[in-house]
Formats: structure tokens, sequence, C-alpha cells
């Protein structure tokens, strides 16, 4: 009889271990290289704003204009330095597109613009092209930061790093109290407006699916009106803005579990011209 109730006490403890030591590894294997990733991109902007801010000639401020007369150099004409505060990562990597952050959020990232022959060249990479599983966020195929309407993606991790928070854009409130994308790039940051957010999949054997992911590019007005009517339908939300003709699209993609092959969707426009 106490054999018996030995292996019946023996089985629980047995599975509850099991258990523990699954858990554990999960820890050791994904949260903890995801932690260490994050760091790695919170230590990627410091060293490039802490090389921006030690150039004599730079503004105090990313946002600051700089002197407009300023000292004469003795080295002019043999440093090319801007005073664009992540030219250090561009120099770095050729492939660094801009710096893509959402006020008050975990969205903070630099955006890789990957070749064309390999479009998803980042999707499992970091910075320095090394192996990584949060990826990089990146500028799809067929369109570039300067497209009349771009794309860029990002992992939707259950850490919340990359895109992981990004579907917090369902809710009405968080998106009244988040309506700005900044996008730093070389020609100075950028302002974009959200005005809807949705979910839906990716499926190319079905017609009725509307393909945001190739509403990028050169689109021309009549494209453009278009596309932003079919986001603004198709929107969780009812943002009283909308974009007008001109101004920029920017489409932040990432993964949704509502579905097989599950997107969610955020559409913004520029508002800074």
């Amino acid at each position: 009889m106490k054999r018996k109730h030995s292996i019946l006490f023996l089985v629980p403890a047995l599975a509850l271990t099991l258990v523990l030591c699954y858990s554990l590894a999960r820890v050791l294997l994904i949260v903890i290289p995801q932690k260490q990733e994050a760091d790695g991109f919170s230590d990627l902007k410091r060293s490039a704003l802490a090389a921006h801010s030690e150039r004599p000639d730079a503004p105090t401020r990313p946002d600051e204009a700089p002197d407009p007369d300023p000292a004469p150099d003795a080295d002019a004409g043999t440093d090319e330095a801007t005073g664009y505060p992540y030219e250090l990562l561009a120099q770095q990597n050729g492939d660094f597109a801009g710096w893509l952050s959402i006020p008050d959020t975990a969205v903070d990232y630099p955006v890789m613009k990957p070749p064309e022959d390999e479009p998803e060249y980042y999707l499992r990479r970091d910075f320095y092209g090394n192996k990584s599983l949060s990826g990089c966020l990146f500028i799809g195929k067929g369109c570039d930061a300067d497209s009349e309407s771009f794309i860029i993606y990002g992992h939707n991790m259950n850490t919340g790093a990359m895109f992981g928070t990004l579907d917090r854009y369902a809710d009405y409130e968080y998106a009244v109290a988040h309506p700005e994308l900044r996008f730093s790039a070389p020609d100075g940051e950028r302002i974009y407006r959200v005005f809807a957010a949705f979910q839906t999949r990716i499926d190319d054997d079905r017609d009725d699916l509307f393909r945001y992911y190739e509403a990028v590019g050169t689109l021309g007005r009549e494209a453009y009106e278009q596309t932003a009517e079919t986001l603004r339908a198709m929107s969780i939300l009812s943002l009283p803005c909308a974009p007008a003709y001109p101004q920029q699209l920017l489409l932040l993609s990432t993964c949704s579990y509502h579905t097989e092959n599950g997107r969610f969707v955020v559409a913004a426009y520029r508002t800074d011209l």
C-alpha cells in the first residue's frame, strides 16, 4: 500500500518538475535572448546619439538647427558629417534607412531597407546581420522611405518588443493617446498621424482580400485616394483624420493570431510637410 501511495505521489511530482524545467528552458532559450537583443538596440541608439553629440558642430538636440554661422574649421571639406543624429548607423550599415519611434511606447528601433532580391533579409537578423530571434524592423519590397507609400514590417514578440504592442491600436483610447509616429531620416525627423488600424490575413488566392502590402511605391493620385479610402473602410477605429494626396503613407505590419496567416496593420500619413 505504501508503495502504491509513493507512486501516486511521484507521478505528479515528476510532471511538475518537467513543467518547471520546460519553463526554465523557455526563459533561457527565448526570453533572455530577446531581452539581450532589446538591450542591444538601446545600446545602438545610445552610441549613435553619443557620437552625434560629441561632434563640435552638432546641434545639442536632434531637432535643433545647426549654427547658421559656424566658426571656421581648419578641416572643412574633409569631414562629410551632417546634423543627422543617426549618421553613425548609416555609416556602419548601408541598409539602415532611419529610426522609427512611437512616443510613450516600446517602439523605438532602427529600420532597415534590405536588398530587393532578399526582401526578408532582416526577418531574423540584427542590425549587424547576425542571427536574431527579434530580427529588425524592415521596409518591404517595392518601396523605400521616400516612396509615396511604404511599409515597415516587424515581429509581434511575446515580450512586447519590436511590434509586440502594435495591436494595442485596436483600442480607440490607446490610439487617441498615441496618434503620432516619428521616423528620423537623413532629411530630418518626419511626423506621421495614425488614421486607421485593422486586422486582416495574407492569402494570395483570395481576390476579395485587400493586398495592403502591394499598395506601396509610386501610386499616383487615383490609386492613392483609393488606397486611403480602403484603409479607412477596413479600420477597427473611427478616427476623424484622413490623408490627402500627396501626403506620404506609412503602413506598419505585424503578425496577428486571430486567424491563420493573420496580420495587424496600422496606417498613418505624413503631416510635417
